[in-house]
């Protein structure tokens, strides 16, 4: 896999997440967290690309994704 087709992947992964925690979880407060420590409100292009090229970003938002979705349960 190139550099190239791993950030694409992650940027996809990151909207999937993020369409997830709105669509599926749809919890206010889980929202307005995952909103502050995940992915922002109304991510641009350019917010997922910042997430999916910083190794310790993508981590960081894995974990909150994982936790948040824990929390829903």
């Amino acid at each position: 896999m190139t550099a190239l087709e791993e950030k694409v992947l992650k940027m996809n992964i990151l909207g999937g997440m993020n369409t997830y925690i709105r669509e599926v979880v749809g919890d206010e407060d889980l929202i307005d967290e995952w909103n502050m420590y995940g992915v922002p409100d109304e991510a641009s292009e350019d917010d997922l690309e910042f997430i999916a090229t910083r190794e310790e970003e993508w981590k960081r938002i894995c974990v909150k994704f994982g936790q948040l979705v824990h929390f829903a349960d």
